[in-house]
């Protein structure tokens, strides 16, 4: 099963905040064992303790070479979307400009986040298209004026922009709207908590809105998110099952179907299940304390990438 990319997930700190410590060592045995990507949840407002996920990016950038890196998703109405080329464009030149820092967007899960930042919640689907586009006009050139409905700016430059052009802009979601939105104007989707057939039928739907728009949709640009846990013993790996499950206020029979609790060879054979829906990329999101975060990605690493590659 050649081409397949198996990402990590950083954040949802659910049971404890790890050390910097642990931090850094996540990042750096991912790229030693071979993981594509890191995604950092994004929140600004949160019952839990979060990190500002750019900040942990640029450590990222000090001690990785390889391993690329993006917000899973970020909140982007809740921001100025100049700061946020700016910001994004730092990170490319500090990763080295070799297309390490890919841009994933959404309207967020969580209102809060764009209440708390003055934006109403109505206007969140219109500051995304906007900002998006803003992005790509501040990393395409210099001297960018824009007028329009929610960002007015004259004569912008950012400097420097990432070194090869404009970054891909992925779209989170799995609504009708979010899909007609990667359609419009996303380079890839990035859809959380899917079953395969789910992933099936939205990757069916953005195809014939895509070619309702006159656009063609690839199929390889489609990544899903999914939690996972592996553990040898089935009675501890459905105990974390349920206790995730509780937290995120699911039935457990629900997130079953959509994340991959177990030994490592039922862990690889529910991704299988979505590399035959069509699915070449993944984001493992491991669940668990800060202890356990690194010893996950050994796992991932040692007994799930192999059996892809």
């Amino acid at each position: 099963m050649s081409g397949i990319k198996i990402g990590i997930g950083f954040g949802l700190f659910r049971l404890g905040m790890p050390s910097t410590e642990t931090i850094c060592a996540y990042a750096e045995r991912a790229e030693d064992l071979g993981i594509d990507s890191i995604w950092l949840s994004d929140h600004l407002v949160s019952r839990r303790p979060t990190l500002e996920i750019s900040c942990v990016m640029a450590m990222f950038a000090a001690r990785t070479k390889r391993i690329k890196m993006g917000p899973s998703v970020l909140t982007l109405p809740a921001r100025n979307p100049v700061e946020v080329a700016k910001t994004y464009a730092t990170l490319d030149y500090l990763t080295g400009g070799r297309r390490r820092v890919i841009m994933a967007v959404g309207i967020g899960s969580d209102p809060r986040d764009c209440l708390a930042t003055g934006i109403a919640v109505e206007e969140r689907g219109g500051r995304l298209a906007e900002g998006v586009e803003v992005l790509r006009k501040l990393w395409s050139g210099p001297n960018v004026t824009h007028e329009g409905k929610y960002y007015r700016f004259t004569d912008v430059t950012i400097e420097p922009r990432p070194a090869h052009g404009p970054l891909d802009v992925w779209v989170g979601g799995r609504s009708p709207l979010a899909l007609e939105r990667v359609a419009r104007y996303g380079d890839g989707w990035f859809p959380s908590f899917v079953t395969p057939a789910e992933f099936t039928e939205g990757m069916t739907q953005l195809k014939q809105i895509g070619k309702d728009m006159g656009r063609d949709i690839d199929e390889d640009e489609a990544g899903v998110v999914l939690l996972a846990t592996v553990c040898d013993d089935r009675s501890r790996a459905r105990e974390a099952l349920e206790r995730t499950a509780q937290a995120l206020g699911i039935p457990p029979e629900v997130l079953a179907e959509r994340a991959a609790f177990g030994p490592a060879e039922e862990v690889a054979q529910r991704l299988r299940a979505y590399v035959d829906a069509g699915c070449t990329k993944y984001v493992l999101w491991p669940v668990g304390t800060p202890d356990d975060l690194v010893p996950q990605i050994e796992a991932y690493g040692r007994q799930i990438l192999p059996a892809f590659n």
